[in-house]
């Protein structure tokens, strides 16, 4: 499921580090939904869990400074996409109705309103090679963990490691949502037309990817990562792609 939140604000600015934002208004909606009783298994101690769904937040006219986002219109629009294997659509998109057109506070007396809710299409994947585009406003999160150090290594497409460490991250994503080694196994991740960006999130700044990648592998793990995400960190904001091209060369028409 596809769902676009379009969302009103007081004030047409956001602050720069807005994913964690987004995660608090996601947070909002399942505490407001049916008593909260869907609250525990997205987040309440379910951290190593993966969280089949991801999101992408659209500006109008962005103008970024170091501390905020402005933009030209009180509005902008938040795109929410999941996987329906764990009715995780059905639960968020009731959720979203539950506080449809309450108030969600933000800094300096600012606030926005969710008014409007619209299904997306979904485009179904057919093909074993699909040329993906990282969303407007994302972009493709591989983060490395060291556990001595306790430290974070993101890697991009600039890093000649990129294409394994992604395909590592992906498989390990896929197992964790209950795919069959199978299915994910000769997952094959190629950047096309990428670049690395810097972004803020939860205080400190991360390396992403963000352009074309051209992803093979079992149609159902594609369809699963089209939904879902892909990636590190798919959850909080970043991972979410669309289709451009599904088989064959980009080159053909």
């Amino acid at each position: 499921m596809r769902l676009e939140l379009q969302m009103e604000l007081l004030k047409p600015e956001i602050d720069i580090d807005y994913r964690r934002i987004i995660i608090s208004y996601l947070k909002f909606a399942l505490e407001h939904c049916e008593g909260g009783r869907f609250f525990e298994k997205f987040y309440k101690n379910r951290d190593n869990i993966v969280k089949d769904y991801c999101f992408s937040t659209v500006f109008s006219k962005p103008r970024f400074t170091k501390e905020k986002i402005y933009f030209d219109k009180n509005e902008m629009k938040i795109i929410f996409s999941c996987s329906d294997r764990n009715r995780t659509g059905l639960i968020f998109q009731t959720a979203f109705l539950s506080i449809q057109h309450m108030e969600f506070p933000l800094a300096n007396g600012n606030h926005m309103i969710l008014r409007k809710i619209i299904q997306k299409k979904e485009v179904l994947i057919t093909e074993p090679v699909v040329y993906f585009q990282t969303m407007l406003g994302n972009g493709l999160c591989v983060r490395e963990h060291n556990r001595e150090t306790n430290r974070d290594t993101f890697i991009t497409c600039e890093d000649k490691e990129f294409s394994e460490k992604t395909e590592l991250i992906i498989k390990n994503q896929l197992q964790m949502a209950g795919f069959y080694k199978k299915q994910y196994e000769d997952i094959k991740v190629e950047p096309v037309d990428c670049k690395k960006i810097v972004v803020k999130h939860y205080g400190i700044f991360i390396d992403l990817t963000v352009g074309i990648l051209k992803i093979s592998g079992d149609m159902n793990a594609l369809q699963y990562l089209y939904q879902s995400g892909a990636g590190s960190h798919h959850a909080t904001g970043f991972g979410s792609l669309n289709v451009i091209r599904q088989g064959g060369k980009m080159n053909e028409r």
